[in-house]
């Protein structure tokens, strides 16, 4: 009966070590949140400001000028000053006006997305090696950003691309 005992103890206790082993943690974060509980997110956010302060000005002054050169085309002609070859002139030097201010706009679009990533980087990169050594050291196997959906942290596991080819009939 003492046998009996010892060994139905011992494997519940081999089978809650051996469930406890297989049993997984997950963990989840709102990265946006976070990202903007740091102070360097701020200093990173009001660098990017004078950037596009300093972008604006400009889109202004040219948007500024187009709008000044559209009435004074206007003016002239609704007055009569113009010739037709004069008229078509003018509206060819808008058209190109226009199509420099939009260039810069859209270039300018580029150039604050990738002076965002610029200042966003090391911070990000920050905040993922926070996440990584937190999962790692308390055993997570998963980290999800709640905000985004996206898998921040995962543990290495095995790849089973080959398993669901044969299950799907591809070589």
């Amino acid at each position: 009966m003492y046998r009996f005992t010892f060994l139905l103890l011992f494997s519940m206790l081999l089978s809650a070590a051996t469930a406890e082993a297989q049993t997984y943690k997950y963990g989840h974060i709102n990265l946006g949140n976070l990202l903007e509980e740091l102070p360097q997110t701020a200093e990173a956010e009001a660098k990017l400001r004078v950037v596009a302060d300093s972008l604006n000005r400009k889109d202004s002054l040219m948007t500024a000028a187009f709008q000044a050169a559209y009435l004074k085309l206007k003016k002239e002609y609704d007055e009569g000053m113009l010739t037709p070859i004069q008229v078509q002139q003018r509206q060819a030097e808008l058209e190109k006006q226009r199509d420099e201010i939009q260039n810069f706009e859209e270039e300018a679009q580029r150039m604050l997305e990738a002076k965002r990533a610029e200042l966003l980087e090391p911070i990000v990169k920050r905040v993922n090696d926070a996440i990584q050594a937190v999962a790692k050291r308390e055993g997570y196997a998963m980290i999800f950003d709640i905000g985004s959906g996206a898998l921040l942290f995962a543990i290495e596991t095995i790849d089973i691309t080959a398993l669901v080819r044969k299950e799907l009939g591809l070589q």
